[in-house]
């Protein structure tokens, strides 16, 4: 624990060190006696000594008001489970008005990330390297590559991963293959919507891009596709599919993908005003916008089940569906959140949380909260599959047996893909080795720095600044 207060009063006394007065934070209170608390108000004189002017937050508690360090305890106790939404019933009113409103500009240097441990094993599918290889050759015979780091990045990425990793006992090759296109060409049309307001005369909005996807799902399309590579390559695999699945299945996959590509509309648009939503809003809106439920159906599709519509409707299934869903969408925005930062995206589990609990508190508060949320819901998700594994229903159907035996996977390997994958660290780093640290805000690629390494270079500044203090 005391590494933990160590690291804290470090910052502050290299924040002090550095001229960055603004940044030292105070948020405890003097109930505390232990060892490690008045260890840390002795910290606190040490730094205020070598202060000329500082920015103080006072912070009554207990009816104390008091001067402190924030503490790792303090901060953790802030996210305590009443700030959280309620576990295994994040649901809202479907018609709730939206509270957006335009919000200030994130400005954050860098924060502490814990590794989130999951419950379940990671295990890929075995061919998966034969498979990205594959795609990889298949994108470079139609995507134009801007620059040779594009390029290379594209290939690290491991997009296909993301159902490598999530069914690994598929029991077909094609339709891994198949999966692992569809995969690659839906982060590649999310890269697309980024950049939607720069794709000419033919397709100048986004709205133009979804229409047509939609229109590919629901069959209407005449095979005119818009003349963009990757909506093209999209468009085909979204017709293999139509032609491999049966009707059922394909359905439920086509309208899950239109859902998603509505929600997917309204967080483009709250991009470009840098509107932020309240979070039960912006947990319903991330549900359909992760396309987590055409996911649930192209597991079915790699393992060769077909759920019935009894399994589908069961409340718990349902219930079951939306915690992976939550923690699947939640962890990628946990990970994704420094690349999505430096450019200016809003839509993020963390914004969100930081806005909605006021915006003006240390953005560690709204990174612990997020955690919280994660591992409440890999705790529902757990409780919700030991029910439904031990039901009756699934005594009597194979299939059921099956989906639920690979679903876990879901969950450990997108998990196991959002540390190992340079989509998100760029190119040639990962977090593969080291998960947990604190993440320093570099725009090209992560970088964690140890609790250790942190405090020993906030060590060498607090001296360097003594000694030019007793040399002048």
């Amino acid at each position: 624990m005391e590494t933990l207060y160590s690291y804290s009063n470090a910052l502050n006394v290299a924040a002090v060190c550095s001229g960055r007065f603004d940044r030292v934070m105070f948020n405890c209170s003097t109930n505390d006696n232990s060892g490690s608390k008045k260890w840390q108000r002795g910290m606190q004189f040490v730094t205020l000594g070598l202060a000329k002017r500082m920015v103080i937050h006072e912070s009554k508690v207990a009816s104390n008001t008091c001067w402190s360090y924030v503490s790792r305890r303090t901060v953790q106790a802030a996210a305590s489970t009443s700030d959280i939404c309620p576990s295994a019933n994040f649901d809202v009113d479907k018609n709730i008005k939206e509270k957006i409103q335009g919000q200030p500009p994130l400005h954050i240097d860098q924060f502490y990330l814990p590794e989130l441990h999951c419950c379940f094993p990671a295990k890929s599918y075995p061919e998966l390297d034969g498979i990205c290889e594959e795609i990889f050759l298949w994108v470079s015979q139609w995507k134009h590559f801007e620059t040779e780091e594009e390029r290379e990045l594209l290939r690290q990425s491991n997009l296909p991963g993301i159902f490598g990793w999530t069914v690994p006992y598929s029991a077909r090759r094609d339709r891994m293959l198949l999966a692992g296109k569809l995969a690659t060409s839906v982060c590649m049309f999310d890269d697309l919507s980024d950049q939607a307001q720069q794709l000419g005369a033919e397709a100048n909005s986004l709205r133009n891009i979804t229409l047509h996807i939609t229109a590919v799902l629901e069959g209407h399309d005449s095979n005119h596709d818009l003349a963009i590579p990757e909506v093209i390559a999209l468009s085909s695999i979204l017709r293999q599919l139509r032609a491999n699945m049966s009707p059922r299945l394909y359905q439920r996959h086509a309208d899950a993908m239109i859902s998603g590509l509505l929600s997917f509309e309204t967080q483009a648009d709250r991009r470009a005003t840098s509107a932020v939503p309240d979070l039960p809003t912006y947990i319903l809106d991330r549900r359909n916008a992760f396309w987590f439920d055409s996911m649930e159906v192209i597991i079915e599709y790699c393992l060769g089940v077909e759920l019935d519509e009894e399994t589908l409707h069961m409340e718990s299934m349902q219930e079951l569906h939306k915690a992976c869903s939550d923690y699947m969408a939640w962890t990628n925005d946990l990970i994704s959140f420094r690349t999505e930062y430096f450019q200016g995206d809003l839509q993020n589990l963390l914004s969100v949380v930081h806005f909605d609990i006021g915006g003006n508190l240390d953005f560690q508060y709204a990174v612990n909260k997020a955690i919280r949320m994660i591992q409440t819901r890999e705790r529902d998700f757990v409780r919700i599959l030991h029910q439904i594994s031990l039901s009756e229903v699934a005594a009597r159907k194979p299939d059921l047996r099956l989906y639920l035996r690979n679903l876990p996977y879901a969950l450990s390997g997108h998990l196991h893909w959002l540390y190992s994958s340079p989509r998100f660290h760029g190119i040639g780093h990962t977090m593969a080795e080291s998960r947990q640290g604190i993440v320093q805000m570099d725009p090209d690629k992560t970088v964690l720095l140890s609790l250790q390494d942190q405090y020993m270079a906030s060590k060498l500044a607090m001296d360097t600044a003594a000694l030019i203090h007793l040399n002048s």
